[in-house]
């Protein structure tokens, strides 16, 4: 192990949660250390809320989540949650005041309140986390990892690197602080991370030496999870409430004030108990107000009935599993282990479903809550760097395979790249290059990433000497993405593209 003292973030859509790991931290602890929130005597992790309020600073986490059933709506204060949603979109966030944000400077407030937070833990001995690992959902594009950048920058630290949620966890579950993740040698493992804002599949395998890891395919789905199940309990709740009360149209039923934001902490708090109890009672006082008659929402909600809401996002899991075993090569009994993590996957259609597939192999991860930021805290502290598990490259007119970022090489500005290739039809005024990805080491068929990029070439060669040279540039980026950019020896005109699907690997000996 290399370092004293690693950190790890898991910056999530409903809550987050800092880790330690190091030398420093062994000593006192026999798993990474997880930085909860005990303030009312029980451990959490901290909800990823911002409360701005009137002449104050922005207030974070469980504080903050607690005051939006009494404050939510009112005038002079705004909470802002599930901001993870927002990063890499155009969406600013009115505050106070008519002042707007990017989303960024909304998730900065949460990773400075994490790394102040933890400076406070009697642990650290009065040291602070300036340097870690964030963990971030398989479907995370650029753009998106660029602005947790941003923000983890913007709260005063250093992004050492990105690790995908699902692989984080993972190596947190299995990982011994002396053997590492030697009694997992080729195995593979199927990791089912459904939060509140993504569906993240990954499939894992360990080298048969215990050398690496590498994921052999990732699927996920961005707009299916918990924060979704909370909008389709809710207009179930509003339906019922209509149909209770006949004089109330649909037009008119608009929740105004601190009701919307009370409506949904109580509906996702009646989730949440449904896990363990067949039915509970979900109520919000003071719902809606018509001719000065005040109604409060009261309804009972039995677990059958939210199975029957979300059966068709379960349904769109398991056909997201299957996609994932169907890139791999691989049938649900060459899985050795599934790994539960996330609160959707608290919900017990979820476990039968995986169940029917995979049988006994189906087990939740340790402390799921914190499983992702320890994975990450484990990685910064060995010093285990990411590489490239699938070569991706460029095909060619003849259908062979250019390899532009080959397997195994590290994900640093090291294995960077200039490259030339020719242009053999001058027709189209362009030379097209297409991206794909090897499906599996060793094999010769390629997945297409959907990546095409144009290079503007002349329209007209008169022999085989003329043709155009095309100098394209392969950079990995500090965001763990590709970059191309290209231009023809002719025409000179610059053009870009990123890659971001990118099979992470991990080197598990010493750096």
């Amino acid at each position: 192990m290399k370092e004293r003292m690693a950190f790890g973030i898991d910056f999530g859509t409903t809550n987050s949660i800092a880790a330690v790991w190091g030398t420093d931290v062994q000593r006192q602890e026999a798993c990474p250390y997880a930085f909860w929130d005990d303030s009312e005597g029980r451990s959490r992790p901290h909800a990823s809320v911002v409360w701005y309020s009137p002449n104050a600073a922005a207030v974070v986490g469980n504080t903050a989540r607690a005051n939006m059933e009494a404050l939510g709506g009112a005038m002079g204060h705004r909470f802002i949650r599930s901001i993870k949603r927002d990063l890499g979109h155009e969406r600013e966030k009115e505050v106070l005041g008519g002042q707007r944000l990017e989303p960024f400077e909304v998730a900065a407030e949460i990773f400075r309140f994490i790394r102040i937070h933890a400076k406070n833990a009697a642990i650290l001995h009065g040291k602070e986390m300036m340097e870690c690992i964030v963990t971030i959902p398989v479907t995370f594009g650029g753009q998106q990892r660029k602005e947790i950048r941003r923000a983890v920058e913007r709260a005063g630290m250093r992004l050492k690197s990105f690790l995908h949620e699902p692989f984080a966890a993972m190596i947190s579950h299995f990982y011994d602080p002396d053997r590492k993740l030697a009694n997992m040698r080729n195995s593979r493992v199927l990791v089912f991370d459904w939060g509140g804002g993504t569906l993240d599949v990954c499939i894992v395998q360990l080298s048969k030496d215990g050398s690496k890891i590498v994921e052999l395919a990732h699927d996920g789905i961005e707009d299916r999870a918990g924060d979704d199940f909370d909008q389709r309990l809710m207009a179930h709740l509003r339906a019922g409430f209509l149909e209770q009360h006949p004089g109330i149209s649909d037009d008119e039923l608009e929740i105004q004030g601190n009701a919307k934001d009370r409506f949904w902490l109580n509906g996702e708090a009646g989730k949440i108990a449904l896990s363990r109890l067949l039915k509970t009672n979900i109520t919000t006082a003071n719902f809606f107000q018509k001719d000065s008659v005040i109604y409060d929402l009261q309804a009972t909600v039995t677990r059958q009935d939210f199975e029957n809401l979300i059966s068709p996002e379960v349904d769109a899991a398991v056909r997201c599993i299957q996609r994932c075993l169907s890139q791999a090569r691989l049938t649900a009994g060459c899985i050795d282990h599934v790994l539960l993590v996330g609160g959707t996957s608290n919900i017990p259609l979820v476990r039968e479903r995986l169940e029917a597939l995979f049988g006994h192999k189906v087990q939740v991860a340790n402390e799921p809550d914190a499983a992702i930021a320890r994975g990450a805290a484990i990685v910064a502290a060995e010093g285990w760097r990411p590489f490239n598990a699938h070569s991706i490259g460029v095909t060619l007119s003849n259908g062979s395979f250019f390899d532009v970022l080959k397997e195994g090489v590290l994900l640093d500005a090291e294995s960077s790249r200039r490259v030339v290739f020719y242009c053999t039809d001058w027709r189209l005024g362009s030379a097209n290059l297409f991206f794909g990805r090897k499906a599996v080491s060793g094999d010769n068929d390629v997945n297409h990433l959907g990546e095409v990029l144009q290079v503007p070439t002349k329209r007209e060669v008169n022999h085989e000497g003329d043709l155009d040279r095309i100098v394209a540039d392969f950079t990995v980026t500090p965001d763990a993405t590709l970059r191309c950019v290209a231009q023809s020896s002719t025409v000179g005109d610059l053009v870009q593209c990123e890659i971001h699907d990118i099979s992470l690997g991990l080197n598990l000996n010493d750096p």
